[in-house]
C-alpha cells in the first residue's frame, strides 16, 4: 500500500471509530495536525505510525473492497456497491476519495486498462493479425476474439461484434436464454471485464500448476487445495503445499506468491 493511499484509510478508519482529529492522533502518538496532514494527502504517514493503528477484521474489509471495485477499472458506484456487500457504508465524497487514492497508489492500472481496451479493438478491426499488450496477445478470425495467456493458454469472447451503439460484445453461452430467444444473450466487453477475465485466467493457470506437482489432492476451492494425509505426515504435506503454491511456473519467473496453510481434521475456513 502507497503512504498516500495510507492517509485515506487513516480517516475512513477515524470515522469508524467515531473519534475527533485529537483523539485518534492522541493513539498514534502524533499531533492533531499531523494527521490532519496525513488525512488530506500533505504529508505521507510514516511507517511506524501506521503500526500503531489496531486495525480489526471489519476493518480490513475497507482493503478488501478497495481492491475487489477498483482493480478491475470499478468508479464510485462499483465501491459504493462492493462496499455495502460486505457492509460499509460511506458517502460519495469518501467513496471517491478512495477511489482516487486507490488509482494514486496503484499508477500502473489506468494505463494497463487502457491497454488493453486499445489493444483488443485494433484486432477487432484487423482480421487476422495479432495484437499484443503486455503478454497479452488478442486476435480476431473474424467470428471469434481469442487472447493468449502468459502460459500460453488461449481463450475466446465468442461470436465478438459490434452492435449498433458501437460497443463490443461477444456471446454469454454460460447465460440460458429465453425461450423466445434466437441467439444467445450478448455481453459487452469492456476493459475493465478483460482486466478482470485475464487476472482470474492467471490466477487459474497457477493453481493448476501446483495441482499437477502435488500427491493426495482431494480437492480445491477457489485458491485452496485440499490434501488428505495420514496425521503423521502431516506437518510435511504442510511445508510441501507452501513451497510448491509458492514457487511461480517458468513462464511467470518473478512473480511474488504467499500461501498459508492449516492443519485440521476436516475441512473448514
Amino acid at each position: 500500500m502507497s503512504q498516500s493511499f495510507a492517509g485515506q484509510n487513516l480517516k475512513y478508519l477515524r470515522k469508524l471509530k467515531g473519534l475527533t482529529q485529537e483523539e485518534f492522533a492522541g493513539k498514534l502518538q502524533i499531533k492533531r495536525s499531523l494527521l490532519g496532514a496525513y488525512e488530506e494527502e500533505r504529508a505521507e504517514p510514516r511507517i511506524d505510525v501506521l503500526e500503531i493503528v489496531d486495525v480489526t477484521t471489519d476493518q480490513r474489509q475497507i482493503g478488501k473492497v478497495q481492491e475487489l471495485a477498483c482493480g478491475f477499472a470499478g468508479g464510485v458506484g462499483a465501491f459504493a456497491s462492493m462496499g455495502r456487500i460486505y457492509g460499509l457504508m460511506m458517502s460519495e465524497s469518501d467513496a471517491k476519495r478512495m477511489v482516487d487514492a486507490w488509482r494514486r497508489a496503484n499508477k500502473w492500472a489506468v494505463p494497463y486498462w487502457s491497454g488493453l481496451e486499445e489493444t483488443y479493438m485494433r484486432a477487432m478491426r484487423n482480421k487476422g493479425r495479432e495484437f499484443s499488450v503486455g503478454r497479452i496477445t488478442y486476435l480476431f478470425d473474424g467470428l471469434h476474439l481469442w487472447y493468449a495467456l502468459p502460459s500460453g493458454r488461449v481463450l475466446c469472447y465468442p461470436f465478438a461484434r459490434f452492435n449498433e451503439e458501437g460497443d463490443l460484445t461477444y456471446a454469454k453461452a454460460s447465460w440460458k436464454p429465453a425461450a423466445d430467444a434466437k441467439e444467445w444473450p450478448r455481453a459487452r466487453l469492456w476493459r475493465g471485464l478483460a482486466c478482470e477475465n485475464i487476472t482470474q485466467a492467471v490466477a487459474n493457470d497457477l493453481l493448476r500448476y501446483a495441482l499437477r506437482q502435488l500427491d493426495d489432492v482431494v480437492l480445491h476451492i477457489h485458491d485452496e487445495i485440499v490434501l488428505e494425509v495420514p496425521e503423521a505426515d502431516a506437518e510435511a504435506a504442510a511445508e510441501r503445499l507452501v513451497q510448491i503454491m509458492c514457487e511461480p511456473p517458468p513462464w511467470a519467473s518473478g512473480l511474488p506468491l504467499n500461501a498459508e496453510v492449516a492443519i485440521m481434521e476436516r475441512y473448514g475456513k
